[in-house]
């Protein structure tokens, strides 16, 4: 009861900041982060020397520019673990660590907590997950799917760690699911079109129970959300419906940074139906108090790198302006203009500021074409997004976009088929948007998919990279 009370307390006090309040607030703080990052860590410290700051000198702002910007490269590539903790961390302390992805170089990051920390983790999420899905109000079962040892605990819910084993989600979810009043999957991308899926092959009405849905690991474009909508029951608009929503956290920092909620979702979805062939920025909230954003050296439209302090002072690892890889701009007031009312007026009423996510520049093939814009089309047709595994291969021949697909392990149709109502997509959206046609489309039967007999699911799925011939 008094973990209830004391998130109701933090919830209605957020409610009462404003974007503005929480960012000054976190800027007063954040030479104290910069200077005990400096102290604690021999690594920090000597890549502050490098750059000619001295952590004396720390508080003020423009040092705080000039401190290094620091990615796997340079701290876990260069440095011993011993190096990169902080001093006052004690080795007996350690209790759990969690790895980045590896999907973006040869080399994993890494993050550690100590026991403290780890103690406060099942608080931290309980805070989201009412936020998010009033847990304290609805007996609430979460069953995450995540790869890659991401694990959660609560105290407000009943949590099933099952990683990527549809079998064992769908079996709790029939089985142990009526307990409780509603569901939460925590699910990528991929691995949630397989869940469905599976439990559409067993004859399951997943739209029997209020199923919510956490997504995570990688971004995703709107026609996704309308096909979970239709695979859930879920009617666009319902008041008081299950929420689909993304959350996005970085291996060597924390989980859950970025979140979407109720009024992000209205607007993406809103930007999304006056611009329906084009991708769209994913649109999160973050809380600057637990994580400070900077967007570094962005471009005429304001988009550049996205850089992220973690604010507390006691970081295990002590990451200041950790660059995640991602290409990210603040949001603006110019971003509202031409939407309905009430799509502006939820996102003024947010107290959290707002962070458009544009993914990264190495997913650009060629003009207007992006991965998520291939990620986009497979789930245009509901029907024929269920004939497709989700998993795919892009790149590019002659400065044209090649796109290889895989169908579904039980696809009722033949590859031609699907090939050719595909190409019908490609041809409206080339139409729409004057874009280059593809070089080639190639749909392959699920066993004869070249790039992904490894698809399961244990970690991100590479869409790009060399191509068969």
């Amino acid at each position: 009861m008094l973990e209830r009370l004391k998130r109701c307390f933090l919830l209605a006090m957020l409610r009462r900041q404003t974007p503005d309040a929480l960012r000054s607030r976190a800027q007063g703080g954040l030479g104290a982060v910069l200077a005990s990052a400096a102290r604690r860590s021999r690594a920090y410290a000597t890549l502050l020397g490098e750059a000619g700051v001295a952590p004396a000198d720390l508080s003020a702002p423009e040092a705080i520019l000039r401190a290094p910007i620091l990615e796997k490269e340079n701290t876990f590539q260069r440095f011993s673990i011993d190096e990169l903790l902080g001093r006052d961390v004690r080795r007996d302390q350690l209790a759990s660590v969690l790895t980045s992805s590896g999907y973006g170089s040869i080399s994993f990051g890494f993050g550690l907590s100590d026991r403290a920390e780890q103690a406060m983790t099942p608080g931290a999420i309980d805070l989201g997950l009412q936020h998010a899905f009033g847990v304290d109000d609805r007996r609430t079962l979460l069953i995450n799917t995540l790869p890659m040892g991401v694990v959660f605990e609560s105290r407000a819910a009943c949590v099933s760690n099952v990683s990527v084993r549809e079998d064992m989600a769908f079996a709790i979810l029939r089985q142990a699911g009526p307990l409780f009043e509603q569901i939460i999957l925590v699910v990528d991308p991929l691995f949630g079109k397989r869940f469905l899926d599976y439990a559409e092959e067993r004859g399951y009405d997943l739209a029997a129970q209020r199923i919510n849905m956490v997504i995570g690991e990688e971004t995703f474009q709107e026609p996704y959300r309308d096909y979970l909508h239709q695979r859930l029951g879920i009617e666009e608009g319902q008041a008081g419906a299950p929420l689909l929503g993304s959350s996005m956290g970085v291996g060597e920092l924390g989980l859950n940074l970025f979140f979407e909620t109720p009024e992000t979702i209205a607007y993406r979805r809103a930007r999304h139906v006056r611009d329906p062939w084009n991708r769209q920025p994913v649109v999160f909230c973050y809380n600057p108090l637990r994580s400070w954003v900077e967007v570094h050296e962005p471009d005429e439209q304001g988009v550049g790198d996205l850089l992220v302090t973690m604010m507390d002072k006691r970081s295990t690892i002590p990451l200041p302006r950790y660059r995640t890889g991602d290409r990210v701009k603040l949001l603006e007031a110019s971003d509202l203009e031409g939407l309905a009312p009430a799509v502006q007026e939820g996102m003024r009423s947010l107290p959290f500021p707002v962070l458009l996510m544009y993914g990264r520049d190495r997913d650009q093939l060629a003009p207007h074409w992006h991965v998520d814009d291939f990620k986009s089309l497979q789930y245009r047709d509901p029907s024929l997004a269920r004939q497709l595994s989700g998993a795919f291969r892009v790149g590019a021949r002659d400065g044209a976009p090649v796109w290889h697909v895989q169908a579904a392990r039980d696809a009722s149709v033949a590859c031609s088929d699907i090939e050719g109502r595909l190409a019908g997509l490609v041809a409206q959206r080339c139409e729409a948007l004057d874009a280059a046609p593809l070089a080639q489309l190639r749909v392959y039967e699920y066993e004869r998919f070249p790039y992904g007999m490894g698809l399961d699911y244990e970690r991100k799925f590479r869409y790009g990279g060399t191509l068969v011939d």
